[in-house]
Protein backbone atom coordinates (compact mmCIF):
# COMPACT_ATOMS: atom_id res chain seq x y z
CA UNK A 1 0.00 0.00 0.00
CA UNK A 2 1.33 3.57 -0.80
CA UNK A 3 0.83 5.82 1.99
CA UNK A 4 0.87 9.60 0.96
CA UNK A 5 1.42 12.05 4.16
CA UNK A 6 0.31 15.30 3.17
CA UNK A 7 1.44 18.35 5.15
CA UNK A 8 0.74 16.77 8.67
CA UNK A 9 0.44 19.38 11.40
CA UNK A 10 0.06 18.20 14.95
CA UNK A 11 0.46 20.96 18.38
CA UNK A 12 -0.24 19.90 21.40
CA UNK A 13 -1.12 23.62 23.54
CA UNK A 14 1.23 26.02 22.15
CA UNK A 15 3.68 22.68 21.34
CA UNK A 16 4.22 21.90 17.50
CA UNK A 17 5.15 18.40 17.87
CA UNK A 18 4.57 17.45 13.59
CA UNK A 19 4.69 20.53 11.36
CA UNK A 20 4.17 20.11 7.45
CA UNK A 21 5.20 16.78 6.52
CA UNK A 22 4.59 15.60 3.37
CA UNK A 23 6.43 12.25 2.27
CA UNK A 24 5.19 9.71 -0.09
CA UNK A 25 6.06 5.75 1.38
CA UNK A 26 6.06 3.20 -1.20
CA UNK A 27 4.08 -0.61 -1.22
CA UNK A 28 6.55 -2.58 0.10
CA UNK A 29 9.10 -0.01 1.27
CA UNK A 30 10.43 -0.73 4.81
CA UNK A 31 10.01 2.96 5.98
CA UNK A 32 12.13 3.76 9.27
CA UNK A 33 11.76 7.26 11.13
CA UNK A 34 14.07 8.21 13.17
CA UNK A 35 15.41 10.50 15.43
CA UNK A 36 15.93 11.59 19.07
CA UNK A 37 13.62 10.71 22.01
CA UNK A 38 10.95 13.40 22.27
CA UNK A 39 11.58 14.70 18.30
CA UNK A 40 7.45 13.32 18.02
CA UNK A 41 7.85 9.83 16.26
CA UNK A 42 5.48 7.66 18.35
CA UNK A 43 3.17 10.80 18.10
CA UNK A 44 3.54 10.54 13.61
CA UNK A 45 2.66 7.06 14.43
CA UNK A 46 -0.49 7.59 16.25
CA UNK A 47 -1.65 9.52 13.90
CA UNK A 48 -0.99 7.24 11.52
CA UNK A 49 -2.75 4.48 13.43
CA UNK A 50 -5.91 6.80 13.99
CA UNK A 51 -5.46 7.08 17.34
CA UNK A 52 -4.23 10.83 17.19
CA UNK A 53 -6.35 13.28 15.28
CA UNK A 54 -4.45 15.45 13.10
CA UNK A 55 -5.13 19.38 13.29
CA UNK A 56 -4.18 20.09 9.86
CA UNK A 57 -3.59 17.68 6.60
CA UNK A 58 -4.31 14.48 5.25
CA UNK A 59 -3.36 10.58 5.03
CA UNK A 60 -3.62 9.12 1.69
CA UNK A 61 -3.56 5.35 1.75
CA UNK A 62 -3.62 3.91 -1.74
CA UNK A 63 -5.49 6.85 -3.04
CA UNK A 64 -8.19 7.00 -0.09
CA UNK A 65 -8.45 9.85 2.28
CA UNK A 66 -7.98 7.50 5.90
CA UNK A 67 -7.39 10.76 7.60
CA UNK A 68 -10.56 10.88 9.77
CA UNK A 69 -10.83 6.82 9.87
CA UNK A 70 -10.78 5.54 13.67
CA UNK A 71 -8.34 2.72 13.75
CA UNK A 72 -10.23 -0.30 13.57
CA UNK A 73 -11.78 0.97 9.84
CA UNK A 74 -7.55 1.24 8.50
CA UNK A 75 -6.70 -2.44 8.53
CA UNK A 76 -3.39 -0.87 10.16
CA UNK A 77 -1.46 -3.93 12.48
CA UNK A 78 0.42 -1.67 15.67
CA UNK A 79 3.08 -2.95 17.77
CA UNK A 80 4.04 -0.58 20.32
CA UNK A 81 6.40 -0.47 23.58
CA UNK A 82 3.45 -0.97 25.89
CA UNK A 83 2.72 -5.09 23.71
CA UNK A 84 -1.08 -4.31 24.61
CA UNK A 85 -1.16 -8.26 25.05
CA UNK A 86 -4.02 -9.85 26.19
CA UNK A 87 -2.90 -10.65 29.89
CA UNK A 88 -6.09 -13.85 30.14
CA UNK A 89 -4.67 -15.67 27.36
CA UNK A 90 -1.87 -17.88 26.25
CA UNK A 91 0.77 -16.73 23.55
CA UNK A 92 -0.82 -18.88 21.06
CA UNK A 93 -4.05 -17.23 21.83
CA UNK A 94 -2.95 -13.88 21.40
CA UNK A 95 -1.25 -14.42 17.92
CA UNK A 96 -4.64 -16.26 16.64
CA UNK A 97 -6.94 -13.63 18.14
CA UNK A 98 -6.74 -11.62 14.88
CA UNK A 99 -7.43 -14.29 12.90
CA UNK A 100 -9.48 -15.52 14.77
CA UNK A 101 -11.76 -12.17 14.45
CA UNK A 102 -11.75 -13.03 10.30
CA UNK A 103 -13.33 -16.33 10.92
CA UNK A 104 -9.92 -17.94 9.39
CA UNK A 105 -9.75 -21.90 8.91
CA UNK A 106 -8.15 -23.43 12.14
CA UNK A 107 -5.47 -25.45 10.14
CA UNK A 108 -4.59 -22.27 8.30
CA UNK A 109 -4.52 -20.18 11.74
CA UNK A 110 -2.17 -23.30 13.15
CA UNK A 111 0.12 -22.85 9.89
CA UNK A 112 0.94 -19.05 9.94
CA UNK A 113 1.12 -19.25 13.72
CA UNK A 114 3.73 -21.90 13.32
CA UNK A 115 5.87 -20.33 10.65
CA UNK A 116 6.21 -16.46 12.40
CA UNK A 117 6.74 -18.68 16.14
CA UNK A 118 9.65 -20.66 14.16
CA UNK A 119 10.64 -17.05 13.00
CA UNK A 120 10.58 -15.16 16.15
CA UNK A 121 11.59 -17.89 18.31
CA UNK A 122 8.79 -18.35 20.40
CA UNK A 123 7.57 -21.82 19.96
CA UNK A 124 8.45 -23.35 22.95
CA UNK A 125 6.43 -20.71 25.01
CA UNK A 126 3.25 -20.59 22.86
CA UNK A 127 0.96 -22.72 25.41
CA UNK A 128 2.19 -19.71 28.24
CA UNK A 129 0.03 -17.21 29.55
CA UNK A 130 1.53 -14.15 28.74
CA UNK A 131 2.41 -12.99 31.90
CA UNK A 132 4.45 -15.54 32.74
CA UNK A 133 7.08 -14.68 30.21
CA UNK A 134 9.72 -12.32 29.99
CA UNK A 135 9.50 -9.04 28.63
CA UNK A 136 11.50 -9.47 25.79
CA UNK A 137 9.30 -12.16 24.74
CA UNK A 138 6.03 -10.38 25.05
CA UNK A 139 7.52 -7.67 22.45
CA UNK A 140 8.29 -10.69 20.65
CA UNK A 141 4.63 -11.97 20.73
CA UNK A 142 3.27 -8.38 19.94
CA UNK A 143 5.03 -8.61 16.48
CA UNK A 144 4.34 -12.24 15.89
CA UNK A 145 0.32 -11.26 16.45
CA UNK A 146 0.96 -7.77 14.28
CA UNK A 147 2.64 -9.95 10.93
CA UNK A 148 0.13 -12.64 11.45
CA UNK A 149 -2.66 -10.70 9.68
CA UNK A 150 -2.29 -9.48 6.13
CA UNK A 151 -2.95 -5.32 6.90
CA UNK A 152 -2.35 -2.69 4.65
CA UNK A 153 0.55 -2.06 6.42
CA UNK A 154 2.17 -2.29 9.81
CA UNK A 155 3.26 0.59 11.85
CA UNK A 156 6.21 -0.24 14.98
CA UNK A 157 7.58 1.41 17.63
CA UNK A 158 10.68 0.11 18.77
CA UNK A 159 9.46 -3.15 19.33
CA UNK A 160 13.02 -4.12 19.71
CA UNK A 161 14.03 -1.89 22.49
CA UNK A 162 13.36 -4.65 25.06
CA UNK A 163 15.18 -7.62 23.24
CA UNK A 164 19.48 -8.19 24.46
CA UNK A 165 21.85 -7.08 21.92
CA UNK A 166 22.32 -10.82 20.39
CA UNK A 167 18.46 -11.29 19.75
CA UNK A 168 18.08 -7.73 18.69
CA UNK A 169 20.46 -8.76 16.17
CA UNK A 170 18.94 -11.96 14.96
CA UNK A 171 15.44 -10.43 15.33
CA UNK A 172 16.47 -7.32 12.82
CA UNK A 173 17.60 -9.89 10.22
CA UNK A 174 14.04 -11.84 11.06
CA UNK A 175 11.92 -8.92 10.57
CA UNK A 176 13.41 -7.62 7.23
CA UNK A 177 13.43 -10.70 5.90
CA UNK A 178 9.41 -11.00 7.27
CA UNK A 179 8.68 -8.04 5.57
CA UNK A 180 10.34 -8.67 2.18
CA UNK A 181 8.41 -12.19 1.95
CA UNK A 182 5.31 -10.18 3.26
CA UNK A 183 5.77 -6.81 0.52
CA UNK A 184 4.74 -5.56 3.42
CA UNK A 185 4.61 -1.70 4.06
CA UNK A 186 6.43 -1.26 7.41
CA UNK A 187 6.41 2.45 9.18
CA UNK A 188 9.41 1.71 12.07
CA UNK A 189 10.07 4.39 14.57
CA UNK A 190 13.56 3.93 16.70
CA UNK A 191 15.87 6.61 18.01
CA UNK A 192 18.75 4.17 17.48
CA UNK A 193 20.52 5.04 14.34
CA UNK A 194 22.73 1.18 14.01
CA UNK A 195 18.70 -0.14 13.93
CA UNK A 196 17.77 2.20 11.03
CA UNK A 197 20.39 1.66 9.38
CA UNK A 198 20.55 -2.06 9.21
CA UNK A 199 16.58 -2.12 8.62
CA UNK A 200 15.13 0.60 6.35
CA UNK A 201 15.05 0.86 2.59
CA UNK A 202 14.78 4.63 3.34
CA UNK A 203 14.86 6.84 6.28
CA UNK A 204 12.86 9.91 7.44
CA UNK A 205 15.05 12.03 10.38
CA UNK A 206 12.34 13.37 12.30
CA UNK A 207 14.09 16.59 13.99
CA UNK A 208 12.30 20.21 14.92
CA UNK A 209 8.57 18.37 13.83
CA UNK A 210 10.02 17.78 9.82
CA UNK A 211 11.63 15.14 8.07
CA UNK A 212 14.92 17.13 8.06
CA UNK A 213 16.18 14.78 5.62
CA UNK A 214 14.81 11.61 3.57
CA UNK A 215 16.71 8.95 2.00
CA UNK A 216 18.58 5.53 1.80
CA UNK A 217 20.79 4.68 4.62
CA UNK A 218 24.14 5.11 2.69
CA UNK A 219 23.05 8.83 1.21
CA UNK A 220 22.50 9.79 5.11
CA UNK A 221 25.71 8.85 5.84
CA UNK A 222 27.81 10.10 2.89
CA UNK A 223 25.50 13.27 2.62
CA UNK A 224 24.02 14.19 5.29
CA UNK A 225 21.96 17.38 4.75
CA UNK A 226 22.96 18.99 7.66
CA UNK A 227 25.62 19.27 10.24
CA UNK A 228 22.77 18.25 12.81
CA UNK A 229 22.34 14.75 10.92
CA UNK A 230 25.82 14.45 10.34
CA UNK A 231 26.72 14.45 13.97
CA UNK A 232 23.15 12.43 14.74
CA UNK A 233 24.11 9.50 12.37
CA UNK A 234 26.94 6.94 12.61
CA UNK A 235 28.78 5.03 15.30
CA UNK A 236 30.32 8.90 15.81
CA UNK A 237 29.58 12.14 15.20
CA UNK A 238 30.79 13.39 11.84
CA UNK A 239 33.86 15.91 12.71
CA UNK A 240 33.97 19.37 11.67
CA UNK A 241 36.49 21.53 10.98
CA UNK A 242 37.14 25.15 9.87
CA UNK A 243 37.11 25.49 5.54
CA UNK A 244 40.48 27.44 6.15
CA UNK A 245 42.43 24.23 6.76
CA UNK A 246 41.88 23.79 2.94
CA UNK A 247 41.75 27.70 1.96
CA UNK A 248 38.06 27.76 1.76
CA UNK A 249 36.82 30.48 4.43
CA UNK A 250 33.55 30.36 5.36
CA UNK A 251 32.33 27.14 5.25
CA UNK A 252 33.05 24.27 7.85
CA UNK A 253 34.26 20.58 6.38
CA UNK A 254 32.62 17.62 7.44
CA UNK A 255 34.24 13.89 7.31
CA UNK A 256 33.62 10.83 9.34
CA UNK A 257 36.58 9.16 11.51
CA UNK A 258 37.33 6.37 8.45
CA UNK A 259 37.27 9.24 5.97
CA UNK A 260 41.24 9.66 7.82
CA UNK A 261 44.04 8.16 7.36
CA UNK A 262 47.53 8.39 9.74
CA UNK A 263 50.11 10.01 8.66
CA UNK A 264 49.68 13.84 6.54
CA UNK A 265 49.35 17.38 6.94
CA UNK A 266 46.92 17.26 10.26
CA UNK A 267 48.23 16.95 13.77
CA UNK A 268 45.95 16.62 16.78
CA UNK A 269 46.62 15.79 20.35
CA UNK A 270 44.98 12.39 21.75
CA UNK A 271 43.06 13.31 24.17
CA UNK A 272 41.06 9.47 24.51
CA UNK A 273 40.93 6.53 23.11
CA UNK A 274 37.94 3.64 22.27
CA UNK A 275 38.87 0.36 20.84
CA UNK A 276 35.99 -1.17 18.87
CA UNK A 277 37.27 -5.23 18.42
CA UNK A 278 40.60 -4.41 15.96
CA UNK A 279 39.33 -0.80 15.33
CA UNK A 280 40.98 1.90 17.31
CA UNK A 281 39.71 5.32 17.29
CA UNK A 282 41.42 8.66 18.64
CA UNK A 283 39.40 11.28 20.07
CA UNK A 284 41.95 14.28 19.45
CA UNK A 285 42.06 18.13 19.73
CA UNK A 286 42.98 19.91 16.45
CA UNK A 287 43.84 23.52 17.58
CA UNK A 288 40.87 25.05 18.96
CA UNK A 289 38.37 21.37 17.78
CA UNK A 290 37.84 18.22 18.52
CA UNK A 291 37.81 15.20 16.11
CA UNK A 292 37.09 11.48 16.17
CA UNK A 293 40.12 9.41 13.97
CA UNK A 294 40.64 6.41 13.00
CA UNK A 295 43.58 3.91 13.91
CA UNK A 296 44.75 0.07 13.35
CA UNK A 297 47.87 1.59 15.68
CA UNK A 298 47.62 2.49 19.40
CA UNK A 299 48.92 5.57 21.03
CA UNK A 300 48.77 6.89 24.06
CA UNK A 301 46.56 9.90 25.81
CA UNK A 302 48.89 12.71 25.04
CA UNK A 303 50.99 11.53 22.24
CA UNK A 304 51.05 13.90 19.20
CA UNK A 305 48.94 11.92 15.86
CA UNK A 306 49.45 13.13 12.27
CA UNK A 307 46.54 12.42 9.71
CA UNK A 308 45.38 12.79 6.36
CA UNK A 309 41.86 13.40 5.40
CA UNK A 310 40.59 11.54 2.77
CA UNK A 311 37.39 12.83 1.74
CA UNK A 312 35.21 15.33 3.20
CA UNK A 313 32.01 17.42 2.51
CA UNK A 314 31.73 21.51 2.87
CA UNK A 315 28.95 22.89 5.00
CA UNK A 316 28.06 26.44 5.02
CA UNK A 317 25.87 27.76 8.06
CA UNK A 318 25.32 24.26 9.06
CA UNK A 319 23.93 22.95 5.57
CA UNK A 320 25.25 20.83 3.05
CA UNK A 321 26.81 22.77 -0.01
CA UNK A 322 25.41 20.09 -2.32
CA UNK A 323 27.94 21.11 -5.53
CA UNK A 324 30.29 18.99 -3.11
CA UNK A 325 32.28 17.12 -5.72
CA UNK A 326 35.15 15.81 -2.96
Amino acid sequence: MMIELQNLYKKYGSKVVINGITEKIETGEFFVILGPSGAGKTTLLRILAGIEKLDNGKIIVDGKDVTNLPPEKRNVAMVFQNYALYPNMTVYDNIAFPLKMRHMKKDEIEKRIDRIATLLKIKDILHSPVTKISGGQQQRVAIARAIVRDPSFYLLDEPLSNLDARVRFTARGELKRIQKELNGTFIYVTHDQKEAMSLADRIAVLHEGIFEQVGKPEELYEYPKTKWIGEFIGDFPMNFLPGSIINEDGIEIGFRPEWTLLGGEFKGIVESIESVGENIYLFCKVKDSSVVIFSKQRYDVGDEVSFSITKYRKFKDGILIKDDKK
